[in-house]
C-alpha cells in the first residue's frame, strides 16, 4: 500500500536513517526490518531472490499500515545480492552507492549452511566461507567511505560458540564437516566485528549482536528450510517448539542499537546479547593478533589488494 493511501491520523516519522539489512528475508533480518521501519527508518532489504524480497517488503507495508504509521514507497527498498559471488557483491555495492546518498547503518545477518560439502564454487572458494565471510566483508569494505559520512554503524549478527581457525585450511576445504565449518565462519564474524571497530574507531562504529535463538514460525518456507539441512534441520525444528523466540525479540533491540545512540562511538567494539551489553571479555573479539591476520587474509582473498 502506498503511503499516499494511508488514512488521516497515521503517524509520520521524520529524520529518516537509511539502514541496509542483509538476510532480510530471514527471521532476524526480517524482525529488524519491521522494527526499524516502524521507528521511521528507511530500510533496504538485501537478499538473493527478488521475489522473496518483494514479499518481505509487502509484509512490512502491511505491518506499517496496521500500526497506522505513515511511510513512503521509497522507505522500503530492495537490493538483490549473492554474497557467495564477489562480482555480485561488487555490483550490489555500486548500486547501493548510486541509489542511497547516505548510508547510516548496515546489519549483517545473512548466513548459509550447506550440507555434504565442501561445495566449491567456480571461483574456487568454498560456498559457506564465501557467503558467510568473504561476501559480507567485501560488501562492508566497499561501503565504508560512504558510511563514514554519517557516523555509520555496522551490526554483525553473531553466534556465541567458538571454533579454532585452521589457518592452513581457512575455508574448511580439506577437512570439511558441515557444523564445524559453519561454526568457524560464525567465529570469524566476531573477529571481524572487533577488528573493524579497532581499525575505524572515530570514523564508524562496529558491534557484535547475539540474537539468541530466533525463528519466524509463520514463515511459509520454514519447513523447506529445515528439510534442506537434514538432521540438523530436524534438531532445530524440535528446538523451535520449546525454545525459539519470535523475530520481534531480536528486532527491537537491533532497532534500539541502530537508532537510539546519538554517540555511536560509545558502543564501538561492544558485544550485545539482545538489549544487554556483555561485559565479559570475548575470546574471538579480544584476540587482536588473529583479528588482524584474518582481516589481512580477507583483503587478499576478496581482491581488495593484489599483494
Amino acid at each position: 500500500m502506498s503511503a499516499t493511501k494511508m488514512k488521516k491520523g497515521g503517524i509520520k516519522m521524520a529524520n529518516k536513517q537509511t539502514i541496509l539489512i542483509t538476510g532480510a528475508t530471514g527471521s532476524i533480518g526480517g524482525g529488524a526490518a519491521v522494527a526499524l521501519a516502524k521507528r521511521g527508518a528507511r530500510v533496504v532489504l538485501l537478499g538473493r531472490k527478488l521475489e522473496s524480497l518483494e514479499a518481505r517488503a509487502d509484509s512490512i507495508r502491511v505491518a506499517l499500515s496496521e500500526a497506522q504509521i505513515h511511510y513512503e514507497d521509497k522507505d522500503i527498498a530492495t537490493l538483490v545480492i549473492d554474497f557467495s559471488d564477489m562480482e555480485s557483491v561488487r555490483l550490489a555495492a555500486g548500486e547501493a552507492m548510486n541509489r542511497f546518498p547516505m548510508i547510516h547503518g548496515l546489519i549483517l545477518s545473512a548466513v548459509t549452511t550447506v550440507l555434504h560439502g565442501p561445495t566449491i564454487l567456480p571461483s574456487g572458494h568454498e560456498v559457506m566461507f564465501a557467503a558467510n565471510v568473504m561476501g559480507p566483508f567485501l560488501f562492508t569494505q566497499l561501503l565504508l567511505e560512504r558510511m563514514q559520512q554519517s557516523d555509520g554503524l555496522v551490526l554483525h549478527v553473531i553466534a556465541p560458540f567458538y571454533k579454532e581457525i585452521d589457518w592452513d585450511d581457512l575455508e574448511s576445504i580439506r577437512n570439511h564437516k558441515t557444523d564445524p565449518a559453519y561454526e568457524r565462519t560464525k567465529t570469524m564474524h566476531r573477529m571481524i566485528a572487533a577488528e573493524l571497530a579497532r581499525r575505524y574507531a572515530g570514523k564508524i562504529s562496529s558491534v557484535a549482536f547475539n540474537p539468541t535463538f530466533i525463528i519466524d514460525k509463520s514463515d511459509p518456507e520454514i519447513d523447506k528450510k529445515w528439510l534442506s539441512i537434514g538432521l540438523t534441520g530436524y534438531f532445530y525444528r524440535l528446538m523451535a517448539v520449546f525454545f525459539a523466540k519470535p523475530p520481534v525479540v531480536a528486532g527491537e533491540p537491533i532497532a534500539n542499537l541502530m537508532l537510539s545512540h546519538k554517540d555511536r562511538s560509545a558502543i564501538n567494539g561492544a558485544l550485545f546479547k539482545l538489549d544487554k551489553r556483555v561485559e565479559k571479555p570475548d575470546k574471538a573479539m579480544n584476540d587482536e593478533v588473529l583479528g588482524k591476520r584474518l582481516w589481512d587474509e580477507l583483503v587478499i582473498l576478496t581482491g581488495l589488494t593484489t599483494e
